[in-house]
């Protein structure tokens, strides 16, 4: 059987935000641009609760079949469950099994509680903190600076903030706590890092863009006009457009933003992370980056173009 990895984080919509959003509808956009032929880029990934686990399963294809688009990849950046998945490219990359065991524990925790995560006997600020714990190494803040990018909101007057400067691991922590912060859902105890309460870095940008130059490679679990993302049916091409992201409106998408927030089945999980490895592979091969070797030594196969 496959073996397959999962990343977790919670984003939701809580509706004091909501009026700070600009949101429209609008026809689908063109598509993304090629990233082929430079040599300095960036890549951010989308919040998406539990759908991290797409985020996953987009990584772990491109540790597999990427190097040579990667070795291009300054930045990485992202918001909610997307900032794990960005700090575990910078960080982690070697705890992705850690990360598999982790999400399924806590999915299969919720959905066998009354009320799921709002349940007052679940802290999921305290598992993610846990979590953080055993994954950044003691130098992380160190290794992060400048190269991975969270967005945050501070609570004072909901405006968003990308933050790429780390002044200490438990300052780190703070930070990827609050991108990462649903009230209610994750606790009501605001993370407070630089005097500020700050919560859920998705409520005003949902895939940062890192704060140096090149192109950035955009990652969701929805579909819409992102680089790598499932490709439904485009059905009317109607997209809704919040938070710095295109979002498709379609069933499909519904469906996803369900998931993000109350945990399907563990079968229903290890799908989507299957998905975000094919779109991943789909993603390498339209750009020429694929590369496959083979695992008994014997060829060696590569459609890189760099």
């Amino acid at each position: 059987m496959q073996k397959r990895l999962v990343q977790l984080n919670m984003s939701m919509f809580d509706p004091h935000m909501l009026s700070n959003q600009t949101t429209r509808f609008t026809r689908r956009l063109g598509r993304p641009t090629t990233h082929q032929g430079i040599t300095r880029m960036n890549m951010t990934f989308a919040g998406c609760g539990f759908l991290g686990i797409y985020h996953l399963g987009v990584t772990s294809c491109l540790l597999k079949h990427g190097q040579a688009l990667l070795s291009q990849v300054t930045c990485f950046a992202g918001a909610s469950a997307g900032s794990l998945a960005a700090a575990m490219m910078v960080l982690g990359r070697d705890r992705l099994q850690y990360s598999l065991d982790f999400t399924y524990g806590v999915a299969a925790e919720i959905r066998d509680l009354p009320l799921g995560a709002f349940n007052p006997r679940f802290n999921m600020l305290e598992k993610l903190r846990h979590f953080l714990e055993e994954m950044l190494p003691s130098n992380a803040h160190e290794l992060a600076n400048h190269r991975l990018h969270i967005a945050v909101t501070r609570v004072r007057d909901s405006r968003g903030e990308i933050i790429s400067t780390f002044n200490s691991r438990e300052e780190l922590i703070l930070i990827l706590l609050g991108s990462c912060f649903i009230p209610y859902y994750c606790g009501r105890d605001y993370p407070v890092f630089r005097g500020e309460k700050w919560l859920d870095g998705g409520w005003t940008d949902n895939l940062p863009r890192p704060q140096f130059g090149g192109p950035t490679i955009t990652v969701s679990p929805f579909s819409g006009n992102h680089d790598i993302c499932p490709q439904d049916n485009p059905g009317r091409n109607w997209h809704l457009h919040v938070a710095n992201q295109s979002l498709r409106v379609n069933p499909a998408n519904t469906r996803r933003g369900i998931h993000a927030l109350k945990p399907p089945k563990q079968e229903v999980l290890e799908e989507y992370y299957t998905r975000g490895f094919q779109d991943m592979e789909n993603y390498l091969k339209e750009k020429g980056y694929f590369d496959v070797e083979a695992q008994n030594g014997l060829y060696v196969e590569r459609e890189t173009t760099v």
